[in-house]
């Protein structure tokens, strides 16, 4: 029986002492915010020093997004019927242009599509930016019905 003890001791020791370096270099991360989501910056030399950071920003703010998005899709020329909550995620450039507007979690074709029209259809956003630059960011927002 001493035997496995030492044999399992240090593997748990290892264990736990890894875990806590792993959230130690964490908790060192710079981060931010991205509609609730941690976004931690890196560039291929490690961590960048963040002194400012702002996430995109849609014209009028997010209730004037989703009544732009539900507009837009009523009177389009096929006739899709969008589900009553859908996560959307929009890829928009430094200069605050909606690159791609996709769905989140579902996989229909025709709704791709329309999201895609919707989004080349969108006007220029408030761009995300880190030190006052305007960085190529992604933004996931809920739309409901």
């Amino acid at each position: 029986m001493r035997t496995r003890f030492y044999l399992v001791w240090p593997f748990t020791f290892v264990t736990s002492l890894l875990l806590t370096f792993v959230s130690l270099q964490v908790g060192l991360c710079q981060s931010g915010f991205n509609s609730g989501k941690p976004v931690v910056t890196f560039n291929t030399t490690g961590p960048i020093a963040v002194k400012t950071q702002s996430i995109p920003a849609f014209p009028g703010g997010d209730g004037k997004l989703s009544d732009f998005i539900i507009g837009q899709a009523e009177v389009t020329e096929s006739s899709i019927k969008l589900p009553r909550k859908m996560w959307l995620t929009a890829s928009i450039d430094p200069t605050g242009k909606v690159i791609k507007l996709t769905p989140t979690y579902d996989s229909d074709p025709t709704l791709k599509r329309e999201m895609e029209l919707v989004g080349r259809l969108m006007p220029r956003w408030t761009p995300g930016k880190i030190n006052e630059k305007g960085v190529e960011t992604s933004y996931q927002f809920l739309i409901r019905q």
